[in-house]
């Protein structure tokens, strides 16, 4: 199979996923090995297991989670891509948009989806800066999308309650959406008193 060292690191992430399936006790053992396996030891667990639709010859991990194969935790999504959040972030609300297509290199549409995600965690965080770079894991490009505030020091996993509350966070409509809501309510109430308004005689 001969899987390069980017490779094997999805793949790592696809299985630290799947912790949440494994019982409480054992988690952090199964957590400690996959971190620590080599890519050569990535290739012999795939093969020992038949999990080959993670290798290199089968389908990606992006287009896994694309086809809902691969659990994630979806903030946003169109008709040609998905952002979901990264399992092993550098900081909160680290992102990646995913093509649908599985394509060596980036859009258009991706580029412009992937800027409605910036503005989404920029509104939603307050960040300093947000970085954006491109990444090619097993023939999928993606965008990477991190919010940096200052204390950046290095990626850790990230457990499932706390990716949800963050997934929460960033899907909630925006207080913008209902103060527009309030100012068409008062349009119409204005219109209602008006028509309602008597004749004055003549």
């Amino acid at each position: 199979m001969g899987l390069t060292p980017e490779q094997a690191e999805a793949i790592k992430e696809h299985l630290l996923v799947q912790l949440s399936k494994f019982p409480e006790e054992k988690r952090e053992i199964i957590k400690e090995k996959v971190e620590s396996m080599t890519p050569e030891q990535v290739e012999s667990f795939v093969e020992q297991n038949n999990l080959v639709h993670l290798g290199a010859k089968g389908n990606c991990i992006f287009c896994l989670i694309v086809n809902g194969e691969s659990p994630s935790f979806k903030i946003a999504e169109d008709n040609e891509n998905v952002a979901v959040l990264e399992i092993n972030p550098l900081s909160k609300g680290h992102t990646l948009v995913i093509p649908k297509n599985h394509l060596g290199e980036i859009s258009f549409s991706t580029k412009e989806f992937g800027k409605i995600v910036v503005d989404r965690l920029k509104s939603t965080f307050s960040p300093l800066e947000i970085k954006i770079g491109e990444k090619e894991i097993m023939g999928h490009a993606i965008l990477e999308i991190i919010p940096i505030y200052g204390d950046e020091t290095q990626r850790k996993p990230a457990d499932v309650t706390e990716l949800k509350k963050i997934q929460q966070e960033i899907r909630n409509p925006l207080k913008l959406e209902n103060v527009e809501v309030k100012r068409e309510e008062k349009v119409e109430d204005k219109e209602e008193i008006y028509r309602a308004k008597p004749r004055i005689p003549n």
